[in-house]
């Protein structure tokens, strides 16, 4: 069992820190510092360091891996010091003398070290140390190497059956024993002693779960546990309060989502600072706060949530969080290995409709988590979640769809998750439109498959391959224990008195005299508490005696067995040995040949289950030495044995150690114990625990011959030995009767039938039912049957005393599960037939609903009306009772019509039965407007709509007057059937008439509708009618179509005129006579010319007359239809781009007959990916040449090209393969002729290097400083056709030569920039004058400060004497701090300044003494006027402010304005009032008073306001603009 090392500074994952002799050793040895990088301690030796000298750090340590077999590892570390420190390698466990696996290296170039591990193995993996060490201290650092071991190792299985082979056969029953007793004191930890894991994972658990991680672990002492897990707790809160405030709401993993595990708790920290650390079965795991990461934390304010994406099974583990070395949380993360077998398939419902989706698994699962939409689903009114008793198949029923719940839905089981469509079909019915649709009782969906056969099926593979492991661990048994006997069987040592030594210190000697008696020295056990005691025994057999001793053989075999002590012996299998009694007077009996064995007889499942049991425990007292021996066995010798450590009289010695013989059949213990015999009589017996466990032999395979053989024992004493053939033979080892599959719970509801099944391995094997451990028989009223291995038991009529559990019994072993008698709500199906009928009342009579039902107490009960539960008010009462409920509804209105449901609800589920009530009333007036059909100088034709109610009744007829606008009086126009139009005939030409128009049914007549004023005569012509369309055309006929027009004029269309013209004539000539209308809306026109071009136009005739002639329909020659074209050709790709691609076709060949000529091109595309083919133009092209855009960056396409005429589309021509849209491929070059190869730039400012370059494909770009790759700090933007690289801040560390190299497949190009980083110098240090050679002066100075860091820094010398007022440059470039100046006069005085240059700029003067002397004049004096100083301080302002930006995505912006300011005005750049200043994606320049602000790339993330703030003593004043970002 691993454990998690707790460090004070993690270095990597799987690290751990010092040793406790290391870090004792670094407490004597000096100071101990941190270093600045995490998991490196330091270890100084001396109190104060010298100046200028340091102790060793690593600037990279090495990093923990995980590699496979047989692969290269590589360890890497830089070191720094003054002086140099030695690096030396080291590991935990092992040594590394191997040069060929372990190999040190070190590059004087990059100063870095290497330890190369090559072909690592399982040997390999350790911590892996690097000490770096100087005069001054040492520094320390680990790295974990975890190896993954692949396939099966031939070499290691070889040398453990060497290890095996090379044992003596005589040694390997002790071999078995000592080996035996080291497994399994390492794999049994001491009493008492619980496994770490589990203390991590019980400390962070509910309550709730104690019980289940002790069942997990195998704790039993639970009072122990809880006051050893009170002192952890305790412990750990103390350890926690060092770094931490609170920490509560602890959720354990779980699986959120599809894929997605988290675990979350509100934690309040001490510092801020403190780190966290996360890890997975002891070994550390990176993190990010970015969630697409496999492992990522997300805090939302107090709250830590860790999320790992993309689970799989090797994510399984405990995972823990430690802030620096404390733990806080631990949960233990399980990954079920469940899949499924049928996948959830799409469902079409419609509305009001329930649906269903199903799916199976491949092992049983208590509950899926079902999700809609994102969003789990839980049990309730809208869903039904059922899992099947095998809890294999598992369903959920969506009731009552609408268009809000299509979607998506997801099945989770475990990691596994499969997704289906739900589509909701909307009602067609389009009178259905506004109403509220009546729910159906039908159910859509459902895989179409046999489920439960399918489970069936998989229930019986998952018992089959169980079965397969409970035979493969038999044979593993079986197989071991034929190891054991053979080995066992092997001819022992010869004799020579003494006996193996235990623990005990037992001892013994033996004698074989060969006449058929042995006699044995008396030997001596020493057991572990100092005790001593000795037993001698001499006796002899004779054939006379055998009788008497074999009744007392019983009551020997009892005494003589509990001594602890052993010794050898030498056994006749003929004879029988006579023992002397042991301390308490109790006599010896001849020892067994066997021991362990039934001979004759087979062994109960139960007793070898209790002989396995007791085995272990014979083992633990065995291999805690009790002392063994070595067994001599003489056929024809009887045997006497030495006492036991209590003077009790001994036995002879078995030949196989450790094992009883039982005449009648039973088998052995071990210790000493009681057993009871076949007889019934229980007696005792001792022994150290068997070697072969569970066998039986058959008395009658015992055979062969004897013979006589010499050994050696271990002493080198030679002896003899007689034994008669193999001992052992033909053993049958019986796994006893398994369950095949076993009970499962059963639900079933009062009184109706239950079945419990089960099934056995044999099929002639009995069994007991019980009911709640009691047995259960034929008379109770329970059917018991067997069917060869099938084992059933039937309920007829389940009560509720028949819940409970239920045990099948058999040969020993039992199955369980429970029976669970539900009650649910139930109706009777004929008051249940009797509720569905519909309920008819009259409007404000009361009307009643009642419903009978059964079922378990308590019951809620809720009535609905069109989905509304209802509630007693003043016209709803429901009554309930504990066997039905009724409803009762008053003064009932229309709006009560509907469906009304009863809901019966208790702990075993819920029952729902559903009516309606219609309730009748009068119906509402017809709806207008009304429709004037026809309108002439006889008749009006009118019609109107329905009445939107028809109260519950259908219509009988429609009652109408008419009145003649003018006129008071109405005229009665009587009924007319339940059609909602009407025809008058009785009318004047141009007189007004108004109607009235009621709806009478059996409830009575509604209220009236009045119409409009309509006039009898009224001229209304039809509108134009759409333009003719072909739709077919020949050299002597063409046929025409066309449509109603939309204005009847109302009245009916009578028929329509055509009318044709041909091209290039302005005469409309009739095809039809006038006075003989078309009646259809199709002509076909034979007075045509063939090969002419013609077009027509139609009229339509209403009983008004003619209305407006329709558009002209298009040009049309009269000619036989054209067959389509054939194939373009040559068809070819004449450039391509990243977003286009240009194409160049043929026309294609013409055939008199076959293909004629192409009038038009289409061209379509389609991805590599998809099936559907994109017409690129909408119309066709005539030319033979097109270009495709829009296309996406390095995607493949697939182009075809579709020619076209009148008589339809040609064959397309594909290319032959597929393009990428790209470039044609260009080595990568760069395009600025100017490109400069040296800057510098100023210490603190932004350096920036923008390249240009042209590439196909896109090019890898990568930018390297003096040959090493870039560090984070510095940003690389990167474009199809360009890279900059941006220093934000430059330091004088970022000197250097930066290369870019571009690189694609056609090749690589490189360009190098040398960038210097500096600053103004500082001026030379003080400067002294001496005069080495008359008439010249050497100038001394001291260096400049900077002359160490630029080595481009140099000096200049000035010289002004008294004579001139000027000063003049007498030397420059200068690399040292010395310079003779010449031509110096005497009787003059001269100054000299030198200063310090670099590539910046020049430095400060440094002023040197004056030299010489100069000829005193007198003095002149001027009198200057006093002047007021001029204060010239101004308040920042802007000069020129921002003004507005609108730019594309993707390319560049620049803002920029003038300000002004004395003292200099601080500059603050702000986007959505938030800082610029830090901000490395900007360019900020201040240059001058010109303030610039530089977006390289613009996205839809930099549009929003920018501002701009300058600030000094004086005041403030800012400025601000709007960016745009065009897509």
């Amino acid at each position: 069992m691993w454990k998690k090392s707790k460090v004070t500074d993690q270095t990597a994952t799987g690290q751990g820190g010092p040793s406790e002799a290391e870090q004792e050793e670094e407490k004597k040895a000096g100071i101990k510092k941190r270093s600045k990088v995490p998991g490196v301690m330091i270890t100084q030796f001396i109190e104060v360091l010298p100046e200028g000298k340091s102790t060793p750090d690593f600037l990279r340590k090495p990093i923990a891996l995980t590699i496979q077999e047989g692969k290269l590892a590589i360890f890497k570390a830089n070191v720094c010091g003054d002086p140099k420190p030695e690096v030396t390698w080291g590991r935990a466990k092992g040594d590394m003398s191997d040069t060929e696996t372990f190999q040190k290296k070190y590059d004087e170039a990059t100063g870095e070290y290497t330890l190369e591990i090559h072909r690592v193995s399982g040997e390999e993996a350790d911590t892996y140390k690097c000490y770096a060490i100087n005069e001054y201290g040492k520094a320390i650092c680990t790295a974990a190497l975890n190896v993954i071991e692949v396939g099966f190792k031939k070499k290691k299985a070889m040398e453990q059956l060497e290890d095996i082979g090379s044992v003596d056969p005589a040694e390997f029953r002790k071999l078995l024993r000592k080996r035996k007793g080291v497994d399994k004191e390492e794999a049994v930890k001491e009493p008492g002693e619980i496994d770490e894991r589990f203390w991590e994972i019980i400390m962070s658990a509910d309550r709730k779960d104690y019980e289940r991680i002790c069942a997990e672990f195998g704790v039993k002492d639970f009072r122990v546990m809880l006051k050893k897990l009170s002192e952890k707790k305790k412990e750990r809160q103390e350890e926690q309060a060092k770094y931490i405030e609170t920490i509560n709401n602890l959720k354990h993993i779980d699986i959120k989502g599809l894929g997605i595990a988290s675990f979350e708790f509100d934690l309040e920290l001490k510092d801020l600072t403190s780190r966290i650390f996360l890890y997975k079965d002891g070994v550390m795991i990176p993190y990010s706060d970015e969630e697409e990461m496999k492992h990522s934390l997300k805090t939302v304010g107090k709250k830590l949530i860790f999320s790992v994406r993309d689970l799989k099974a090797e994510d399984a583990g405990l995972y823990q969080v430690d802030v620096e070395e404390v733990n806080l949380f631990s949960t233990d993360f399980k990954i079920p290995t469940v899949d499924f077998i049928v996948k959830i398939q799409e469902v079409k419902a419609k509305e009001r409709e329930d649906a269903m989706f199903e799916c199976v698994l491949s092992h049983p699962w208590p509950r899926i988590k079902w999700m809609g939409k994102n969003a789990t689903l839980e049990e309730g009114e809208k869903y039904t979640i059922t899992v099947s008793e095998d809890k294999l198949i598992h369903r959920l029923l969506i009731k009552d769809c609408s268009q809000l719940d299509k979607g998506i839905y997801s099945a989770a089981a475990g990691i596994k998750t499969c997704s289906a469509w739900l589509i909701v079909e909307a009602d067609s019915d389009p009178a259905s439109h506004g109403k509220k649709k009546t729910r159906k009782t039908t159910q859509a969906g459902g895989t179409g498959l046999d489920l439960g056969k399918l489970a069936q099926e998989q229930q019986e593979k998952l018992a089959k391959e169980r079965q397969e492991q409970i035979d493969a661990a038999n044979k593993a048994r079986a197989e071991e224990e034929r190891l054991a006997r053979e080995a066992l069987l092997a001819p022992p040592p010869p004799d020579t008195g003494d006996g193996d030594s235990g623990e005990g210190g037992d001892s013994g000697e033996g004698k074989d005299t060969g006449d058929g008696k042995n006699k044995s020295k008396s030997g001596s056990n020493k057991s572990k508490d100092g005790g001593k005691s000795v037993g001698k025994s001499v006796g002899e057999m004779k054939d006379s005696e055998k009788e008497e001793d074999d009744k007392k053989n019983k009551k020997s075999t009892d005494d003589s067995d509990k001594g602890k002590g052993t010794s050898n012996y030498d056994i006749d299998p003929n004879a029988n040995g006579e023992g002397d009694g042991d301390s308490k007077g109790r006599k010896g009996h001849p020892g067994p040949l066997i021991p362990d064995a039934v001979i004759g007889s087979s062994l109960h499942n139960d007793a070898e289950k209790e002989r396995d049991d007791k085995y272990k425990k014979s083992t633990d007292v065995s291999d805690k030495g009790k002392g063994a021996s070595n067994n001599d066995i003489d056929p024809n010798a009887n045997g006497e044995g030495d006492g036991d450590s209590k003077g009790r009289k001994g036995h002879p010695g078995p030949l196989i150690p450790d094992t009883v013989i039982d005449p009648n059949g039973q088998s052995g213990t071990g210790e000493t114990e009681e057993y009871t015999d076949a007889s019934g009589k229980r007696s005792e017996r001792t022994r150290q625990g068997p070697l072969l466990k569970d066998t039986v032999i058959d008395p009658n395979a015992q055979s062969g011959t004897e013979e006589t053989e010499q050994y050696t024992d271990v002493s080198g004493k030679r002896s003899e030995r007689t034994r008669q053939g193999p001992l052992l033979k033909d053993t049958v080892i019986d796994p006893g009767v398994q369950f095949v599959s076993g009970l499962s719970n059963v639900h079933a509801l009062i009184g109706q039938p239950a079945e419990l099944m089960c099934k056995l391995s044999n099929d002639n094997c009995e069994g007991t039912w019980y009911r709640d451990s009691k047995k259960l028989t034929a008379d109770d009223g329970h059917i018991m049957s067997r069917d060869g291995a099938n084992h059933k038991l039937v309920i007829n009529r389940c009560q509720e005393e028949d819940s409970g559990k239920y045990r099948f019994e058999a040969d020993g072993r039992k199955t369980e599960a429970m029976l669970n008698v539900e009650d649910p709500p139930r109706f009777d199906p004929d008051d249940l037939s009797a509720f569905s009928q519909p309920v008819i009342v009259k409007v404000g009579n009361s009307t009643t609903f009642k419903l009978p039902f059964v079922g378990r107490e308590p019951m809620k009960i809720q009535w609905y009306r069109n989905g509304e539960e209802l509630l007693d008010d003043n016209t709803t009462k429901i009554e309930k009772s504990f066997t039905q409920s009724r409803l009762l509804l008053s003064k009932c209105q229309r709006k009560d019509t509907g469906e009304i449901k009863i809901k019966l609800k208790n702990e075993h589920g819920t029952m729902e039965a559903i009516s309606r009530l219609i309730v009748l009333d009068k119906p509402t007036a017809p709806q207008g407007p009304v429709e004037v059909l026809e309108s002439t100088a006889s008749c009006i034709h009118i019609k109107w709509r329905a009445p939107k109610d028809d109260g519950g009744c259908p219509v009988i007829n429609y009652n109408l007057e008419r009145q003649q606008v003018g006129r008071n009086t109405w005229k009665k126009l009587g009924d007319i059937p339940g059609v909602p139009e009407y025809k008058d005939n009785d009318v004047e030409h141009g007189r007004k008439y108004c109607y009235r128009i009621r709806v009478v049914t059996e409830e009575g007549v509604s209220e009236m509708m009045e119409t409009d004023d309509l006039t009898a005569g009224t001229l209304a012509f039809p509108s134009s009618p759409a333009p003719p369309k072909v739709a077919s055309a020949f050299n002597n006929c063409i046929n025409l179509t066309w449509s109603t027009p939309t204005d009847t004029g109302g009245s009916r269309i009578l028929g329509y005129n055509l009318e044709k013209r041909k091209k290039g004539s302005n005469l409309w000539s009739p095809v039809n006579p006038t006075d003989e209308p078309i009646q259809e809306k199709k002509r076909a026109v034979t007075d045509v010319v063939a090969g002419n071009e013609y077009e027509f136009r139609v009229y339509a005739i209403n009983i008004s007359g003619l209305s407006e002639p329709s558009s002209p329909s298009e040009f049309i020659f009269a000619k036989d239809p054209k067959n389509p074209p054939g194939k373009v050709e040559d068809l070819k790709v004449a450039d391509t781009s990243y977003t286009a691609l240009s194409l160049s076709w043929n026309k294609p060949t013409e055939e008199v007959g076959v293909q004629d000529e192409a009038k038009g091109y289409f061209i379509e595309v389609r991805q590599a990916e998809c099936i559907d083919w994109t017409r690129c133009n909408i119309t066709p092209i005539i030319l033979t040449t097109f270009t495709v855009k829009s296309l996406k960056a390095m995607a493949m396409y697939w182009i075809r090209v579709i020619a076209i005429n009148d008589g339809g589309e040609g064959v397309p021509q594909d290319l032959d393969n597929y393009i990428l849209a790209m470039p044609p491929p260009v080595r990568p070059c760069f395009t600025d002729n100017k490109m400069k190869s040296f800057m510098v730039v100023r210490a603190g400012n932004s350096a920036r290097i923008l390249l240009n370059f042209e590439a196909s494909p896109w090019p890898e770009v990568m930018w390297l400083k003096d040959d090493v790759p870039l560090l984070k700090r510095v940003n690389i933007s990167n474009s199809e056709s360009s890279s900059q690289l941006l220093i934000t801040s430059s330091e004088r560390s970022d000197s250097g030569i930066y290369t870019i190299v571009v690189k694609n497949l056609v090749g690589q190009e490189s360009f190098s920039v040398e960038v210097r980083v500096t600053d103004d110098p500082k001026p030379p240090g003080p400067v002294e004058l001496e005069e080495n050679v008359p008439g010249t002066v050497t100038v001394i100075w001291e260096p400049s400060p900077d002359e160490k860091r630029d080595d481009h820094l140099h000096y200049s010398v000035s010289k002004r004497d008294s004579t001139k007022g000027s000063w003049s440059m007498v030397a420059d470039r200068l690399f040292n701090n010395k310079f003779t100046a010449c031509n110096i006069m005497p009787g003059r005085e001269y100054h000299f300044r030198v200063y310090a240059k670099n590539d910046m700029g020049m430095s400060a003067p440094s002023e040197s003494p004056t030299w010489g002397s100069e000829r005193r004049k007198d003095t002149f004096v001027v009198n200057m006027p006093a002047y007021k100083t001029c204060d010239l301080r101004t308040a920042p302002a802007f000069l020129v402010p921002l003004r507005q930006h609108t730019a594309p995505k993707g390319y560049e912006c620049y803002m920029s304005c003038a300000i002004k300011g004395n003292p200099k005005p601080r500059v603050t750049w702000y986007r959505n009032n938030i800082s610029l200043n830090t901000n490395t994606n900007y360019l900020i320049t201040n240059i001058c008073g010109v303030c610039s602000l530089l977006i390289l790339r613009v996205t839809p993330k930099d549009w929003g306001e920018y501002s701009i703030q300058i600030e000094s003593s004086l005041g403030r004043a800012e400025s601000s603009t709007k960016l745009t970002v065009r897509e």
